[in-house]
């Protein structure tokens, strides 16, 4: 895990830099907001990168799912793997994940839905959670092992937290928390999180130097002292 995780000063501003400008009226502050949000969404996507890395991932989906007994061990398939499949059907889209398991003789399958965040409001909990059950309820009957459908937010360490952020939309079975996924996926969710922090001391520092060249934020900094 040398890489870099996400670092602002390798971000570009994006097109949501011209919200920014009208809640600040400032340009070059809209752009470092910009690239602080892009930032936020090379993290999701760092953190796809870190799991994948660390499982078996599965070549080819279709001739996987025609198994009727899978190896022993733990499998993946991502989302943009998962679309390619014409074995499956995606009634209102494609989860994130899907997990394949088999240990001590029993076979399991795992629908992920991944969560950087864990505080989402209902329309969107509504859609997701019908989105992921239909995928399940039009699949599930296909497969020969049992299915599951999971919400994770992968840095919530409560249930009962990650329920109250879903508005309780979610069954409890459905919430899953960080250390829960890499349980399932038998890899050390410590490492992953203690990765993820690494550029966090860098973040902030390129963060205050860049507000800091900006002449109406040193100005507004005088005004206040």
């Amino acid at each position: 895990m040398g890489k870099n995780m996400a670092k602002i000063e390798d971000s570009e501003p994006k097109n949501t830099s011209g919200g920014y400008h009208r809640i600040f009226g400032i340009s070059a502050l809209g752009d470092l907001m910009s690239r602080v949000q892009s930032t936020v969404i090379s993290a999701g996507t760092e953190l796809e990168r870190i799991i994948i890395s660390k499982v078996d991932r599965i070549s080819d989906l279709d001739e996987f799912l025609q198994q009727e007994e899978m190896p022993e061990g733990v499998f993946i398939a991502p989302k943009k793997q998962v679309k390619k499949c014409k074995t499956l059907k995606f009634p209102e889209g494609e989860p994130d994940f899907m997990i394949f398991k088999r240990r001590g003789g029993k076979q399991s399958c795992h629908v992920v839905e991944m969560k950087d965040g864990h505080v989402f409001d209902t329309k969107k909990v509504v859609g997701e959670r019908d989105a992921l059950h239909a995928f399940i309820s039009q699949n599930a009957p296909h497969m020969p092992y049992r299915v599951t459908g999971h919400f994770c937010c992968f840095n919530q360490d409560s249930v009962e937290t990650i329920l109250i952020g879903f508005k309780n939309w979610i069954d409890e079975s459905e919430a899953m928390t960080g250390r829960q996924f890499c349980q399932l996926l038998e890899i050390d969710y410590d490492e992953i999180v203690n990765a993820r922090k690494a550029d966090q001391p860098a973040n902030v520092r390129h963060f205050v130097k860049e507000l800091l060249k900006i002449k109406e934020v040193r100005d507004t900094f005088k005004d206040m002292s």
